[in-house]
């Protein structure tokens, strides 16, 4: 397959090169369709019987140059409702069957009719919501330049545990450099990694937030936040083992990846939390990890934060704080924020009372407490 690389590159070769990737893409699809066709009847059968109808869910996504279509989809998930009419949240729609379908890609199967209808290719960018179309940033809008894939380079580098920054880097790479040898490989790796049900999030939210949500938070000083994700288990448990780090914190003596990823299904359907990393937006790289916890629904939510322990010095609190801060002034449900923090650790103490929070009361066990009114901060950006 030609390469894909300039814009006029692609002006002057698209066409036979669309032609070519479509043909094959058709003939994959008849090849495959002795055994795509019983699974698929079979998976319909059981999701007809176990969730009812629809069998297919369809949803509105971005195609070749950022024409809309419907993505087909098996129904994975049932229309539970609480007591005001709301849908509950996806961990608590999302049957067995579902999450079965979803760890072995079976709900994905209809797609092929996407690729023959011509919305798809076996390979490609995945098709993204179009609420997101506003929010990629120019070179990323080259991944609508080829049409989109049921897998795709993405996907075989990682699955749903790579942020958006990488995901859409190694969508515009494909762009750019994909041939039909390539095609294959990633394939072979979709087939292998379907079997081992390896990279799969079940449950939407586990791996960060939509990209119309994770770009809209704040940038200060080169930093902003995104939300704790499966992927930064690792990193929280390392940061939060070292000695620096525990030197002021209450934290298990035993603290374990399985315990945080315990922790992370408990807090992601929790709507009095939000857990955050604060990173470098040039580099990607996370500085620091924070939190608001707000129990009593009074409008002065707990505030935690600890920062990567290895830079240390670095200012990484301040920076992190200010783009709190931005966020918090942007909300209409929240007054400010309060904490607690050990009364010997006088280098915390000085950065919050630069960034404008009051002592109110101290406690016998060596633990000050400190609250921020956000109407009246001290914003020294």
């Amino acid at each position: 397959m030609t390469t894909l690389t300039s814009r006029a590159d692609r002006r002057a070769g698209v066409a036979p090169l669309t032609a070519r990737k479509r043909a094959l893409d058709v003939l994959a699809v008849l090849l495959v369709s002795p055994v795509a066709l019983p699974v698929g009847l079979a998976t319909a059968v059981a999701v007809r019987l176990r969730l009812g109808r629809p069998v297919l869910f369809r949803q509105q996504r971005v195609g070749m140059h950022a024409q809309l279509f419907d993505v087909l989809k098996f129904r994975s998930m049932t229309d539970v409702r609480d007591d005001s009419g709301e849908l509950l949240p996806d961990q608590a729609r999302l049957t067995s069957l579902g999450r079965l379908l979803r760890r072995a890609s079976l709900d994905e199967l209809p797609q092929l009719l996407n690729v023959l209808r011509g919305d798809m290719s076996l390979v490609g960018p995945r098709p993204l919501l179009p609420q997101y179309l506003p929010h990629y940033r120019p070179d990323e809008a080259r991944r609508h330049d080829v049409r989109p894939g049921i897998t795709g380079l993405a996907q075989v580098s990682g699955r749903n545990g790579l942020g958006w920054d990488d995901r859409l880097a190694l969508d515009v790479r494909y762009v750019d450099t994909a041939t039909t040898r390539d095609d294959l490989r990633i394939l072979v790796r979709t087939v292998v990694d379907a079997l081992r049900g390896s990279g799969v999030a079940t449950v939407a939210g586990l791996t960060g937030e939509p990209l119309d949500v994770e770009r809209s938070y704040p940038v200060v000083g080169g930093v902003s936040m995104r939300r704790f994700a499966e992927r930064d288990v690792t990193t929280r448990v390392r940061w939060m083992s070292h000695e620096a780090t525990r030197r002021y914190m209450r934290l298990p003596t035993d603290l374990t990846e399985d315990d945080t990823r315990r922790w992370l299904a408990k807090v992601y359907n929790d709507p009095s939390r939000h857990d955050w990393v604060a990173y470098e937006v040039a580099t990607g790289r996370a500085i620091a990890m924070l939190g608001l916890r707000d129990d009593a629904r009074d409008g002065w939510p707990e505030l935690y934060l600890f920062v990567d322990p290895d830079r240390r010095g670095e200012r990484l609190g301040t920076r992190t704080l200010h783009v709190l801060v931005r966020w918090l002034e942007a909300q209409r449900t929240y007054r400010g924020c309060r904490l607690s923090t050990a009364a010997g650790n006088t280098a915390a103490r000085r950065l919050y009372e630069r960034m404008g929070f009051q002592e109110t009361h101290s406690e016998q066990d060596g633990r000050t407490h400190m609250v921020l009114h956000v109407a009246t901060h001290r914003n020294d950006l």
